[in-house]
């Protein structure tokens, strides 16, 4: 057994276990993630990357009013932080405030125009204001932004699924359209 001890001591040392999954992971519940995001800006108030996720976690817990206090923050001090007007305007979706969300949508796309999801998210807000025709150009608009990115070798998983969201959502904007049409 003496003889063992130093072996297994290395291979704990070598392949350690994790104590615990990082929030980047994806693999933590969005509870124990905003705990986590909220320890690290305690010590690092300035980390604009994980403030933006403190943000679009508390988006997805429907906690719109702090999720809008974390991308104000980063929004004052990086005005053209991408990911804060992004989360902004979703913030303001989920509000049922489409007009404001598509001033946030519409600056975000304007800062980093090869993001899949920001024009699916447009889509969504002209939907909600019954803008059907701006809509389905923004879904056509991400289908072809997403198009791109998997030839230029973004993550063909991430990208797939997001194509299958644009697809679906370009159907039932279609479907809306015809309809809409046929009534009148």
């Amino acid at each position: 057994m003496k003889r063992r001890a130093p072996f297994i001591f290395l291979l704990i040392a070598l392949f350690p276990v994790p104590a615990h999954a990082h929030p980047e992971t994806g693999l933590l519940p969005d509870a124990i993630a905003e705990m986590e995001y909220q320890i690290v800006l305690d010590i690092t108030p300035g980390d604009i990357k994980t403030r933006n996720k403190l943000g679009m976690v508390l988006c997805r817990k429907n906690k719109l009013k702090e999720a809008a206090g974390a991308f104000g923050e980063v929004l004052r001090a990086s005005p053209n932080d991408f990911d804060a007007h992004n989360g902004m305007g979703l913030v303001r979706l989920k509000e049922k405030k489409p007009a404001e969300a598509l001033i946030w949508l519409k600056k975000a796309a304007a800062i980093n125009g090869e993001d899949t999801q920001v024009y699916g998210d447009l889509g969504a807000a002209y939907e909600q204001t019954g803008n059907l025709a701006q809509a389905e150009s923004s879904y056509r608009k991400g289908l072809e932004v997403n198009a791109s990115l998997i030839r230029r070798g973004a993550n063909k998983e991430t990208e797939n699924a997001k194509r299958t969201a644009l697809q679906a959502a370009l159907r039932n904007v279609q479907a809306k359209m015809k309809m809409a049409k046929e009534t009148k």
